[in-house]
């Protein structure tokens, strides 16, 4: 290998240093085998991610369509560099497969060197890489732009990017997958709006309201919670504030009213914005806000739930245990809305999602300048932001050894140090911690510290998964609640219920909530849904001799039927009690049949 060949790029100091990171990982430029997730792995990362995917995927096929003529695909990333997505022409993809592009592969800094999708993640801004400014070798026919994917909360969620042969010329191509990202977030924002929540527009030009390029802020009542990146580079506001300004503190010359149509705004950061202010859907009633003697209404749990917030109540650290989605993040959060600790944050973090060099910095924070890369203000880091309330860890037993040794002294003390600094913090705070795996496996198998266990694990709750939950319709029902469906006047019959509680839900309860988030987005204010509304792969089975035959009904009354609901053949066939795939096969006969019969 010639000196040159190891000398990083001139076009610009952050990929100079990416260089110099990625030799400190120990990587060589001619490295060529890298680690792929197993299959059972990546199916359950893509469930966790179901809804991001949802929402980015209509952006990513738009945006694979601008790039076709430059053979380039679309890619989406989790915040650790993991492919997720990847679209294209189907000869593009298996061009894509075969350098490593498709879903599965890792391409964080620190597993592939320097490349837009692990540079992107570790600047934490959007960057281009191009030909031999990659660090690898088998990597210098790529141009690749990626622009960071910004979550609701102001945390950085993964990356959007686009690869393709380093041959044409790019001269777009990073404003466009920029334009993209910006789109996704815009989604991600309203997505995440709950019927109880403010929701603000802004934009400097009134035409530019309603578009994906216009700041969304979300407010708890007064408090704001929510922002694209929009809105946060607009209003000099920074993601580690959120949930600390207000309203007023943001516009104190303007009152928090609702606004049908675009007003002028004055805000402390640029002279005019034009804004629109939705009021909440609907209000917490004073019942339904939380106290402290009340248990949450949690059906999986029956019997539990008192026991387990008094546990918490008092300080013991809990240890949730079950299949992937099952839904411990989602009792960790009801229990927290119960407990003394609601003042206080709910701050999760993922451990199986961060590389290792990050975990570090995002539990114990860093100061200014503790490594290159580093914010300039600083981080005060997960643990310090959990004081007065509920740290939850998920996919504990993923956390490496080095930094389970850290934590152990930290639950000890009550005292976190940052990266770079010698003093030490004060903290108080409950733990969750929740895993899939065998945590007691672990500790035989030298992954996990058994001291550690003994301190996070004071008591372990076992979560069934959805299809063994007890009272499973109720839970549906409060599910649909919580997500806004009877603001709107949208209801489940009894007979969808009835069909959602015979699903074998493998993705258990995010893979419920999705399903119920899209349902909701496609209704109509009003309507009630029925089975037929599900998507494809849930719909009932259906034998082929119905409740009514098909074959009791003669070819008028079908036509009759169709000729009713214009057409919809879903609507028929819910109308005549058979399934749609059974009404197509029939007219399928009724047009080869011959014309005199």
């Amino acid at each position: 290998m010639s000196v040159k060949r190891l000398r990083p790029p001139r076009a610009a100091d952050a990929l100079a240093d990416s260089w110099s990171r990625s030799q400190r990982y120990g990587l060589a430029p001619q490295d060529e085998v890298f680690p792929q997730l197993p299959p059972g792995q990546l199916a359950d990362v893509l469930a966790q991610h179901q809804q991001r995917q949802q929402l980015s995927t209509p952006v990513m096929h738009a945006l694979a369509s601008q790039v076709a003529d430059r053979e380039a695909v679309v890619i989406l990333s989790d915040s650790a560099g993991l492919v997720l997505h990847t679209c294209g022409s189907d000869r593009l993809l298996e061009k894509a497969q075969r350098i490593a592009l498709a879903p599965g592969n890792l391409w964080s800094e620190c597993g592939r060197g320097t490349n837009a999708i692990g540079t992107a993640l570790a600047l934490a801004a959007s960057c281009e890489v191009r030909g031999d400014q990659h660090f690898l070798l088998r990597n210098h026919g790529l141009y690749c732009a990626a622009s960071p994917l910004q979550a609701p909360d102001g945390s950085l969620a993964g990356v959007l990017d686009i690869s393709g042969p380093v041959r044409f010329p790019h001269p777009q191509t990073l404003a466009q997958v920029q334009q993209a990202a910006r789109h996704i977030e815009h989604l991600w924002t309203k997505a995440s709006l709950r019927p109880d929540q403010w929701m603000m527009s802004l934009h400097p030009r009134q035409e530019g309201l309603d578009t994906p390029e216009e700041a969304l802020l979300l407010f708890d009542d007064a408090r704001l919670v929510a922002a694209n990146r929009v809105a946060l580079q607009w209003l000099a506001i920074a993601p580690a504030q959120l949930g600390q300004q207000t309203f007023n503190q943001l516009f104190p010359q303007d009152s928090q009213r609702a606004s049908r149509f675009p007003q002028p705004l004055r805000s402390r950061c640029q002279p005019a914005f034009w804004f629109q202010l939705r009021a909440p859907r609907r209000r917490l009633s004073a019942a339904a806000a939380p106290c402290s003697d009340a248990s949450p209404s949690l059906p999986h749990l029956p019997g539990e739930d008192r026991r387990v917030l008094r546990l918490l109540n008092a300080g013991v650290s809990l240890c949730m245990h079950g299949e992937t989605g099952c839904g411990k993040e989602y009792l960790s959060r009801a229990l927290w809305q119960q407990s003394r600790w609601r003042e206080g944050g709910f701050v999760a973090i993922n451990c199986a999602a961060l590389p290792e060099a990050l975990i570090e910095s995002e539990l114990f924070g860093y100061q200014s300048g503790a490594f290159t890369g580093a914010r300039r203000q600083g981080y005060i880091g997960k643990i310090r932001e959990a004081d007065g309330g509920i740290l939850f860890l998920d996919e504990i037993g993923d956390m490496p050894l080095a930094l389970q040794t850290r934590l152990l002294r930290v639950l000890q003390e009550k005292e976190v140090s940052p990266l770079g600094d010698t003093r030490r913090y004060r903290v108080n705070f409950s733990v969750i911690c929740a895993s899939h795996r065998d945590l007691s496996q672990c500790v035989a198998d030298g992954r996990f510290r058994e001291d550690l266990l003994w301190r996070l694990q004071e008591y372990r709750v076992s979560i069934p998964p959805l299809r063994d939950w007890p009272h499973l319709a109720a839970f549906i029902s409060q599910l649909w609640r919580e997500l806004g469906g009877p603001p709107r006047g949208v209801c489940l019959s009894p007979a969808l219920i009835d069909v959602l509680c015979r699903q074998r839900w493998p993705g258990n309860v995010r893979q419920l909530r999705s399903l119920l988030t899209v349902m909701l987005a496609l209704a109509d204010d009003g309507e009630r849904l029925e089975p037929h509304h599900l998507p494809p792969d849930y719909q009932p089975a259906t034998a082929e001799a119905p409740p009514v035959a098909l074959q009791q009904h003669d070819d008028a009354l079908i036509a009759a039927t169709l000729q009713r609901f214009a057409g919809n053949v879903t609507r028929a066939a819910a109308a005549l009690g058979v399934a749609r795939s059974t009404l197509y096969r029939r007219a399928a006969r009724r047009r080869q049949a011959p014309s005199g019969r």
